[in-house]
C-alpha cells in the first residue's frame, strides 16, 4: 500500500513540476530588444547557480523523566559542503542541521549534523549521490524517559523520499547514536523541510 502511495506522490510531483515549468516558460518570454539588454553573465549565474533550500527552524518542548526539555532544530544551507548533483544534472547545496536541547533551561546537548553523519548507512549509489540532508524533527512517539529521539531523512530535493534515520540522545548524557529507520514515516509532516 505504501508503494502505491509513493507512486501517486511521484506522479503528482512530476505533473506539478511539468505544469510549473510550462507556465514559467510561457510567462518569461521577452522581446528580442529586452533579451539583448540582459547582462549575459548575470543570466548564467542565476540560471546555473546551485539550488539552496530555505532556512527553517522548529522548536519543541516536552517533559520526559520529570524534566522540561526545549529542543531547537534548524536546517541551514552549508555552502562549505560538496555540491550535490541529481540524475538530471541539477546542482544543489547540501544542508546542515543544528540541534540544541536544553534541560530545565540549561544546555544539555548541542550538535551539527550533515549527510556525512549518516554515511555508513548510505550503502547504495542512489542513497549517496544526488541526495541532501532534507531535515530532522523531534519524534515524540519514540521519545521516552530514557532518550530523546529525532527523525532524520536523506533524499532528493523536491521528492522528499529517501532513507530515514532515528537519532537517540540518552537522557543520562551518554553518547548519541544513529540507526537506520526501516519503518519510516514518509509523510514528512513534522520534518524540517
Amino acid at each position: 500500500m505504501k508503494q502505491t502511495e509513493y507512486m501517486k506522490k511521484i506522479v503528482l510531483a512530476s505533473t506539478c513540476l511539468l505544469l510549473g515549468l510550462s507556465l514559467a516558460s510561457c510567462s518569461n518570454k521577452k522581446s528580442d530588444a529586452e533579451a539583448q539588454n540582459v547582462d549575459s553573465t548575470q543570466t548564467v549565474n542565476n540560471n546555473n547557480a546551485p539550488y539552496a533550500e530555505p532556512t527553517q527552524s522548529n522548536a519543541y518542548t516536552t517533559k520526559l523523566a520529570g524534566k522540561q526539555f526545549e529542543i531547537t532544530i534548524s536546517r541551514v544551507v552549508d555552502k562549505t559542503l560538496p555540491i550535490v548533483k541529481d540524475d538530471l544534472g541539477k546542482e544543489f547545496y547540501d544542508n546542515r542541521v543544528d540541534v540544541v536541547i536544553k534541560c530545565n533551561g540549561q544546555e544539555f546537548y548541542k550538535n551539527s549534523f550533515t549527510k556525512d553523519a549518516f554515511s555508513e548507512f548510505l550503502t547504495t549509489a542512489a542513497d549517496r549521490q544526488g541526495t541532501v540532508l532534507l531535515g530532522m524533527a523531534y519524534d515524540s512517539a519514540k521519545s521516552d524517559g530514557h532518550a530523546i529521539r529525532l527523525g532524520a531523512q536523506i533524499g532528493q530535493v523536491g521528492i522528499e523520499e529517501g532513507p530515514a534515520f532515528s537519532i537517540e540522545i540518552p537522557l543520562d548524557g551518554s553518547a548519541a547514536s544513529i540507526v537506520r529507520d526501516n519503518n519510516q514515516d514518509t509523510t514528512g509532516d513534522d520534518m524540517t523541510d
